[in-house]
């Protein structure tokens, strides 16, 4: 570790380049004593306070900003999110719909198939009946000598 001698404040601010007010404000943020011998840790704080306080005040303005945008970002998609919601209220709403028209659709469905069933048996029916008087019209139709002569 190197030390480094200075004379005076005003040699120290010359090599740091700064000025003597600047220096001792940095000297007093980076807790350094101005006694004219210094490491070369304590010569590259003093350097580099500056710079550090102008990091830190660019950092909590890009904060600032970035919370303003994660706050502006939050809105919009608490405003999608409620869109979204909407959306699946208004599906379920016509899935509900939907699940009773097919349930109609089928109650039709076997009613159409039981009138059908009906349907069938009577003209099963009717048709037996038919075949039956038929049956009966063509045996009771003898001719005039046959019913004389039984």
């Amino acid at each position: 570790m190197t030390e480094h001698k200075f004379n005076s404040i005003s040699e120290l601010a010359e090599h740091l380049k700064i000025s003597r007010t600047t220096l001792y404000r940095r000297a007093n943020l980076s807790d350094i004593n101005l006694t004219g011998v210094y490491s070369d840790k304590q010569l590259e704080l003093l350097s580099s306070v500056h710079q550090t306080v102008q990091q830190l005040n660019s950092s909590t303005e890009q904060t600032g900003q970035l919370s303003e945008q994660t706050e502006q970002q939050i809105k919009f998609l608490n405003k999608e999110i409620s869109a979204k919601d909407k959306q699946i209220k208004f599906l379920s709403d016509q899935l509900k719909e939907k699940d009773l028209q097919i349930s109609l659709l089928n109650k039709n469905l076997d009613q159409a198939q039981q009138l059908q069933l009906i349907a069938e048996q009577r003209l099963t029916e009717t048709k037996d009946n038919l075949i039956e008087y038929q049956e009966k019209e063509n045996h009771t139709k003898k001719g005039f000598w046959s019913k004389i002569f039984k």
